[in-house]
């Protein structure tokens, strides 16, 4: 199975953590999202879903993790799917872009938060409080915002997904 990663605002498509799910091993799609305000990185990562042979698995990072999100439920109403959805410290305070009309920001496939709780750019209590509200699993790691310290609870949390653990 494909993992489409989402990278950061401060990151790029070889970054530590798509470089670490390679390294593990996964087939990982990573779209070039530098420079590109969240309604095109919307656009482009709705579209890599589209394009996928089989549904992906999306981990987003950061303003990845928000713009994954978004395409995710924007290629979920024009039919294209996702497998699951693994959120790495995601920008959930960041608001949600035009395209996504009246939708909620409600996930549209099975959900994992993974988030470091010395977080100080995306606090985790947004991602505490979404989690609940959609049924999302969350898991707290004692790591900052970049999750570095975390790298190989990110890849069993992705292999784990892949595998349709909850």
């Amino acid at each position: 199975m494909q993992v489409l990663f989402c990278h950061g605002l401060e990151s790029g498509p070889w970054g530590r953590k798509s470089i670490a799910l390679r390294d593990a091993g996964l087939e990982v799609i990573a779209p070039d999202g530098r420079g590109q305000d969240l309604a095109a990185r919307v656009d482009a990562i709705a579209q890599a879903i589209a394009d996928a042979p089989a549904p992906p698995l999306l981990v987003g990072s950061s303003f990845g993790g928000i713009a994954g999100l978004v395409a995710a439920i924007v290629a979920d109403a024009r039919g294209a799917r996702v497998r699951g959805l693994v959120l790495l410290a995601p920008a959930l305070f960041v608001p949600a872009p035009p395209i996504l009309g009246d939708r909620p920001l409600r996930p549209p496939a099975p959900t994992l938060i993974l988030h470091g709780t010395r977080d100080d750019i995306c606090p985790i209590e947004i991602s505490r409080r979404f989690a609940a509200e959609h049924g999302a699993r969350l898991i707290e790691v004692d790591d900052d915002h970049r999750l570095v310290g975390s790298l190989p609870r990110i890849v069993d949390a992705v292999r784990g997904a892949i595998a349709g653990e909850r």
